[in-house]
């Protein structure tokens, strides 16, 4: 990372961690509140840290570009229109608040009878993570509500960022490596930078599948919880069987969906591979960064990435599931591959687009020679 990357970085962090902070700080109705900012339906579970971020971003640089839902009509104005790479600017993919609807439930149970306590008091008072589990599912370390920034310049992937609201564990995607960093004294940091977390960080680790058997290579992640889901993902045709016998989840997480390939899986059951089946932007670009800093044991990358596209692609609320190459981000311009985000003009709300994307241990052979087989397109290398 150059010098400016790291800055950014840093602001990334504490963006972060001061959306976390002010989250803990207030009462829990507010976390429930209704409030103007934004969509009619916006929680102050979703204000609250997407004002900081935004706030934090703007300040250190104007001139960034910050996609979130909330704020695709003033990013649309400033969007580059020169798919050359090396005129791109800074741009900054970030979904404040994903898991909104378990975070309102989980928000609403715990403060039944303390709607006027602080969050971090009630935090400090209840087995949190335990409370997150029996609601949802294991392990809260990826199934948790989080907050994500990824950072994105002249076409490539920078870095990523993510921070778990229930186990206060920030999440540090960079070329130097992949950290889970976890502070006791996090709510009394004013800061916290890259070389702290790489410096008390651990380092998180991609394990693929070489213990598996070709059952386990099959199971997977993605999300089949509403309309036009289940029959997008059928059409890909990853499999012949019923996929349902191999879904480990169908509500999952968005932006730390990646980390299901992690070790921090290994005591909750296999998982093959992860997809994003005809999802918002800012449900996987965060998994860029996995893809292009998880590292083998021999040094290669650790995960793969897979483009589908499929015949007649299916729409959800007038955008395509799945892309063609001509409509792809991921080009490959003269053996110049990066991301031309630039097509994103084309949407009056950037932030709705969607794609298909598998992405798979490299060493999943049961799924990358299916992959191959229907031509999906390998995007390894691409951001």
């Amino acid at each position: 990372m150059q010098g400016i990357e790291r800055k950014y970085c840093d602001l990334c962090i504490n963006a972060l961690l001061g959306a976390y902070q002010q989250l803990m700080g207030v009462v829990c109705s507010e976390t429930l509140r209704k409030v103007a900012y934004g969509k009619g339906d916006t929680l102050g579970l979703d204000a609250i840290p997407e004002l900081i971020i935004v706030d934090r971003l703007r300040r250190f640089d104007s001139q960034a570009i910050i996609i979130t839902e909330e704020l695709d009509d003033q990013a649309h104005r400033r969007w580059p229109r020169e798919s050359d790479p090396s005129k791109q600017p800074i741009m900054f993919f970030s979904d404040p608040t994903d898991r909104s609807d378990q975070f309102k439930k989980f928000f609403e149970n715990i403060s039944r009878d303390n709607s006027t306590t602080k969050v971090s008091e009630i935090f400090s008072k209840i087995d949190k993570e335990k409370v997150w589990e029996s609601m949802f599912e294991a392990p809260v370390s990826i199934t948790g509500p989080t907050g994500s920034i990824t950072c994105t310049r002249n076409g490539k992937i920078v870095f990523s960022v993510i921070l778990n609201y229930i186990t206060a564990t920030l999440y540090v995607i960079t070329d130097i490596d992949i950290y889970e960093y976890k502070d006791e004294n996090i709510l009394r940091r004013k800061e916290l930078s890259l070389a702290d977390i790489c410096k008390k960080g651990k380092r998180i680790v991609f394990p693929g599948v070489g213990k598996y058997d070709l059952e386990d290579c099959k199971k997977f992640v993605t999300f089949l919880g509403k309309t036009g889901y289940e029959e997008n993902f059928n059409d890909s045709k990853i499999f012949i069987e019923d996929p349902e016998k191999f879904l480990h989840h169908r509500k999952p997480p968005g932006p730390p969906r990646a980390l299901y390939l992690s070790e921090l899986q290994n005591k909750y059951g296999p998982v093959g591979f992860i997809l994003a089946n005809g999802e918002k932007i800012g449900e996987w670009m965060h998994w860029l960064s996995f893809v292009k800093y998880a590292k083998n044991e021999n040094g290669g990358h650790a995960l793969q990435a897979y483009e589908i596209s499929l015949e007649r692609p299916w729409t959800k609320n007038d955008m395509l599931m799945s892309t063609s190459e001509p409509y792809s981000l991921f080009c490959d311009d003269d053996d110049n591959r990066y991301l031309d985000l630039s097509r994103l003009r084309n949407f009056k709300r950037p932030s709705q687009f969607r794609c298909m994307m598998v992405v798979v241990p490299y060493n999943n052979e049961r799924i990358i020679h299916v992959l191959e087989q229907h031509q999906y397109r390998r995007i390894t290398g691409f951001f």
